[in-house]
């Protein structure tokens, strides 16, 4: 069919020309897909409002032979809110560029959809959120949901519940002293770090709000995991990342 009615986020917005936008949005029923917006640069534009980022909306696009084509657009949720704090900002584009970089074109997955809403509303409506902790919050939700769900409970050769546990990155989870490697990146994890670990992979983003943790835990879940992403992974260089690190460091000084 020429025409597609879908609910979608704007991943990225870029400037085409002197009067269009090139949007990279993520529809509920499509998954990823590219699309223009004719004028959308010229103020009075009716679609001018609607294709910036952390917009939620509903689009008629048209499907031509590379492209597809905004015709109508209408906001379902404009997260403002998120555009004036610079911590929430800095969160936010990094979920987009992860998004955008991990998932294929064309590929429906609504459960990663309602978790970048869901992350969304939560920088929305949050000013204290932990940007260190929403990050891997939502770098753990999101590997799990594309099927990179780390080994976090137990030794992944033997089963042993009982630590120290090692965290080994080609195996993709945690070992006990006797089945660790003794050659390779293999290094210790603290059992708070590994509980806090699980516990965020089964919260609602609502939830992240609540919870705090030592910078010990946090520099341990920032090395594994980004480790993991990139080792199991296409991410690449992310610039959203370092400039969220930026971020946490320079406000982490200031408080």
């Amino acid at each position: 069919m020429k025409l597609l009615k879908t609910r979608a986020l704007i991943l990225r917005s870029r400037p085409l020309g002197e009067r269009d936008r090139l949007l990279s949005l993520f529809t509920y029923e499509q998954g990823k897909l590219t699309a223009v917006a004719p004028g959308a640069r010229k103020v009075k534009s009716r679609l001018a409002a609607g294709v910036d980022y952390f917009n939620c909306g509903h689009f008629l696009l048209y499907r031509g032979k590379s492209l597809f084509t905004v015709t109508q657009l209408e906001i379902e949720i404009n997260f403002v809110q998120i555009r004036k704090n610079i911590r929430a900002y800095a969160c936010g584009m990094y979920f987009c560029e992860l998004v955008e970089k991990l998932l294929e074109e064309g590929e429906p997955l609504p459960a990663v959809f309602n978790l970048l809403l869901g992350c969304w509303s939560c920088l929305d409506k949050n000013n204290n959120v932990d940007g260190e902790i929403m990050a891997r919050f939502f770098e753990l939700r999101l590997l799990a949901l594309l099927g990179y769900r780390p080994h976090l409970q137990g030794c992944l050769y033997c089963g042993a519940a009982e630590g120290p546990f090692f965290w080994n990155n080609s195996a993709g989870g945690i070992l006990c002293q006797q089945c660790r490697p003794r050659a390779g990146e293999v290094y210790a994890l603290d059992k708070g770090t590994l509980a806090l670990a699980n516990h965020l992979l089964g919260l609602r983003p609502a939830k992240v709000r609540n919870i705090r943790a030592g910078d010990k835990q946090k520099k341990e879940l920032r090395l594994f995991i980004g480790q993991f992403l990139q080792y199991w992974t296409a991410a690449g260089s992310l610039q959203g990342l370092s400039f969220l690190d930026g971020i946490n460091n320079y406000l982490g000084d200031k408080s």
